[in-house]
């Protein structure tokens, strides 16, 4: 009894699993990518998920109009965080060790 309850909830589980949105497998590269491809991809993957693309608009320095767009993925977006605090860290760490080293 137990194991026929066992079978009808996990066949039951099985086409919710099936009906779920296959993830892509490889990285996409948001350069080579138009916005329309951009947003179709965005369309088949979570918010969440490391490949989702995100785009960042910034104004260019001297233009009232002129904006730029760097797109990339998530992935990617904590990767360069990553390498930016880092070499913060790094530069603070030689400037404070410098500092104490030449003294009067």
């Amino acid at each position: 009894m137990l194991g026929t309850v066992l079978m009808l909830l996990l066949t039951q589980a099985a086409p919710a699993s099936a009906s779920a949105v296959e993830l892509p497998l490889a990285e996409p590269n948001p350069k080579q990518m138009s916005q329309k491809q951009i947003r179709e991809f965005n369309s088949k993957v979570p918010r969440n998920h490391p490949f989702y693309i995100r785009c960042v608009e910034s104004g260019e320095i001297g233009s009232l109009v002129k904006k730029t767009y760097s797109c990339r993925t998530n992935r990617q977006w904590k990767a360069a965080d990553e390498i930016g605090n880092q070499n913060a860290r790094d530069t603070y760490e030689e400037m404070t060790s410098k500092s104490w080293n030449t003294g009067n």
